[in-house]
């Protein structure tokens, strides 16, 4: 069989697809509103009166903005009966479209739109062979179709590479794509097999024959070769007043659904609007809003991970330090001197990305690192009352606006750097206990509420070991932390991570100004987005996932700035040659996120109410 052939039946069939989709589009019409928009809408979340319709139309024009479709031709896949690539030409100004879909009846509404250069066709995405290249793609809600529910976790995931890969090729160089994922969260793969629930049940049976929801693990482990992660955005909450609208807008018609589908079709209809309510309020699924980027190249990988060779440890069992960056290379960086780092660290020695905000970045690094430890602070819980947990808590920065600020009284902080703890120790925090620790030797005499850790993960694994290794270390440091943490208490995580940067088997070899940087950092490597993700999904929610590469960018030219201007002072501390390998790491880290060779990752992730298998 054709590799074309086994994606074709790898994904939903056109019987199983018609089943649902084709049963009569004033139906679908009586409870979606005229414009058959059938996806979860983006609701105004300070206005309870926030109507359906509007939602809807706010959706696409935020999917319009952020993909930037004026004047460019975009692809739409699952496209529906129409209504995206209807608003982006009449509304946003894209000059052309291509939208795909498996549904007769849905070409058929959606021709009768009449947009002006734009072409409806009834095909699977497998089969698409566009005849120039695109601006712009979208895929709002599709992914559930395209691995059905016989597949396994492997076989899903290389099907969402392909679809990746394809995708990829067939836009322009930088060209945005636009997805909207529904995603197995507080549940897993084995969870959604057959005979696991009537919800379940229902859904996979009665409305969504053969189809498949993945998880964000591999998702992401399907698109990170071939794409950037620009913007994420959770909001399974959406989804579900979006299932009670459609509740309510199919109750009220309800005479009208039972004519066009049968009592019989009708009632299964209003299991499933409730179904679909329930399982995103319990976050048995959630909902995703992804743009992405095509990267310049594909990235190269020393060995493909094989997300279901993957296993979930054991919550406080044994952590093989092996697979980390020992405390001795870790001491080789951090240990140089305390007034050294004083030379180029702001005032509150905070030796980690500052928060500009989208555009402004105006404002002093101090400004910029106060306020990422506030938004951290108010996303994980860190305020009055919360007990707090610093894993790499460097010279006690973040610490110190926690109880100064947030009014936090009882933290603790790991570092494995003695300078570190003697800087803390010389200016002391009260209500913070800092200890000379590493995170998997880390025996807490209670629970905490909340766990920051801001440039620590690049330790975790050593540099050399390979996808699967890395990914199991970052899983031991995750099942610690779920341990460590109370119900509903949070993590929030910054790290460095591999961008476009190849993966590789030796810890050279990612490009002279990588290997450059790693005379400083002997042992530690920056995980890859799709291994972060990987590493929390058995344990944790994502509440909040950004990329923020021009961030460090621009805290890397503050810093080397800094140095420049007090270099001599530097000289005597340290020396001459110390300071030129300082300098060229801190205007090689500079452009490798200017370049997206590297990113910077910020997560925000609660902890799940049961481990997911």
């Amino acid at each position: 069989m054709s590799s074309d052939a086994r994606l074709v039946t790898a994904g939903t069939s056109p019987g199983a697809i018609a089943s649902h989709y084709d049963l009569s589009n004033e139906f679908f019409a009586a409870w979606l509103g005229p414009e058959l928009v059938y996806s979860c809408a983006l609701w105004d979340e300070t206005d309870p009166a926030d109507s359906l319709d509007a939602a809807q139309a706010r959706k696409l024009d935020w999917f319009a903005d952020v993909l930037e479709v004026a004047g460019g031709r975009v692809l739409d896949i699952g496209c529906g009966w129409g209504a995206l690539l209807d608003r982006f030409v009449r509304r946003h100004g894209a000059a052309a479209g291509v939208g795909l879909t498996l549904s007769e009846a849905q070409r058929s509404y959606a021709v009768g739109r009449g947009v002006p250069a734009v072409d409806y066709r009834v095909e699977s995405w497998v089969d698409h062979r566009p005849t120039a290249q695109y601006d712009a793609a979208t895929c709002i809600e599709m992914s559930e179709h395209l691995a059905s529910d016989a597949l396994t976790v492997d076989e899903k995931v290389e099907v969402y590479d392909a679809f990746f890969g394809r995708v990829g090729s067939w836009l322009r160089d930088g060209g945005r794509f636009g997805l909207q994922l529904i995603c197995l969260d507080n549940v897993g793969h084995a969870d959604s097999r057959p005979g696991h629930g009537p919800t379940s049940e229902l859904i996979r049976t009665a409305i969504f024959p053969e189809s498949m929801p993945g998880s964000l693990g591999e998702l992401a482990l399907g698109w990170e070769t071939h794409f950037q992660l620009d913007r994420f955005i959770v909001h399974p909450e959406h989804y579900a007043r979006t299932f009670r609208a459609w509740a309510l807008a199919a109750r009220a018609r309800m005479p009208s659904v039972v004519d066009l589908i049968g009592r019989d079709n009708a009632r299964t209809f209003a299991r499933y609007f409730a179904a679909g309510e329930a399982l995103f309020r319990l976050r048995q699924h959630a909902l995703y809003r992804v743009v992405l980027t095509k990267r310049p190249a594909p990235k190269t990988w020393a060995r493909y991970l094989r997300a279901g060779s993957l296993t979930v440890p054991m919550v406080g069992g044994p952590v093989d330090l092996n697979d980390s960056a020992s405390a001795t290379a870790v001491r080789a960086h951090y240990d140089v001197s305390n007034e050294f780092y004083a030379c180029w660290l702001d005032p509150t020695m905070m030796y980690s990305s500052g928060w500009w905000g989208d555009g402004a970045f105006d404002a002093p690094l101090c400004d910029a690192l106060a306020a990422k430890i506030d938004r951290f602070a108010e996303a994980v819980g860190a305020d009055h009352g919360a007990r707090v947990l610093d894993v790499g808590c460097g010279w006690g920065g973040t610490l110190r606006r926690l109880v100064e600020r947030h009014g936090v009284t009882d933290a603790t902080g790991l570092t494995l750097s003695a300078a570190q703890q003697a800087h803390i120790a010389a200016h002391p925090i009260r209500g913070v206990d800092v200890r000379l620790e590493g995170w998997a030797d880390h025996q807490p005499d209670a629970s905490y509420d909340a766990i920051v850790s801001f440039g620590a993960f690049e330790h975790f694994a050593r540099d050399g070991a390979d996808t699967s290794a890395r990914v199991a270390t970052y899983r031991r440091f995750f099942a610690r932390a779920y341990d460590w943490l109370a119900p509903n208490g949070r993590l929030g995580l910054e790290t460095i991570a591999h961008d476009d940067a190849p993966d590789t088997a030796s810890p050279l070899g990612r490009g002279p100004l990588g290997d450059s940087v790693l005379q400083l950092f002997p042992e530690s490597i920056c995980p890859h987005t799709c291994e972060v993700v990987l590493g929390f999904e058995p344990f944790f929610e994502v509440e909040l996932l950004r990329s923020d590469p021009a961030d460090f960018a621009r805290t890397f030219r503050h810093w080397l700035l800094a140095l420049r201007s007090r270099e001599d002072q530097a000289v005597d501390l340290v020396g001459a040659d110390t300071v030129r390998l300082w300098r060229r790491y801190l205007a090689a880290s500079e452009a490798q996120f200017r370049m997206r060779t590297l990113t910077n990752l910020r997560v925000v992730l609660r902890r799940r109410p049961t481990i997911r298998s």
